[in-house]
C-alpha cells in the first residue's frame, strides 16, 4: 500500500507553483476530468496566484480559474524539476495528471493502482 503524503508535504510541493505560468494541463486518466467547460487548454498561459490543499483536495487558483485535484485515497504529488508533455512509452508508468509550467518544471499526480480515482475539476471564476 502506498504511503499517504501529509498535507504539509503537499503544500511544500505546491509552493513552487505560485507565480508560475501554466504551459499545459494534461489529464491522462480517462475518467479523471469531471468538467468539460472550460477545457484543460484554457489553463495555458494562466499564472498561479495561490495553491493549497484541504483534505486531500488540491486547489490551484489563477486570476480566471480554479483547478481542483481530488487525490482520493492514494494519490501522490511528485515535483518534476524538468518536465515535458507526457508521451506514451512502453514500461513507463503514466501519471493520472501532469501540470507543466513555463519554466520547464511540473507536477505529476500519480496513483499506485490501476483504478484511477484522482479527479480534476476546472471552474471559471465569475467576472
Amino acid at each position: 500500500m502506498a504511503t499517504i503524503q501529509s498535507s504539509a508535504e503537499i503544500v511544500s510541493l505546491l509552493e513552487h507553483l505560485k507565480g508560475q505560468r501554466i504551459a499545459a494541463l494534461q489529464v491522462l486518466g480517462i475518467n479523471s476530468l469531471k468538467t468539460f467547460s472550460p477545457p484543460p487548454e484554457a489553463m495555458v498561459g494562466e499564472v498561479v496566484t495561490a495553491a493549497d490543499v484541504v483534505e486531500r483536495t488540491i486547489n490551484v487558483d489563477t486570476a480566471s480559474h480554479v483547478i481542483s485535484f481530488d487525490l482520493q485515497r492514494t494519490g501522490q504529488v511528485v515535483l518534476l524539476e524538468s518536465a515535458e508533455p507526457y508521451r506514451l512509452v512502453a514500461g513507463v508508468a503514466r501519471p493520472t495528471v501532469r501540470l507543466l509550467m513555463a519554466d520547464g518544471s511540473g507536477l505529476d499526480l500519480t496513483e499506485p493502482a490501476r483504478t484511477k480515482r484522482i479527479t480534476v475539476t476546472l471552474v471559471a471564476k465569475p467576472a
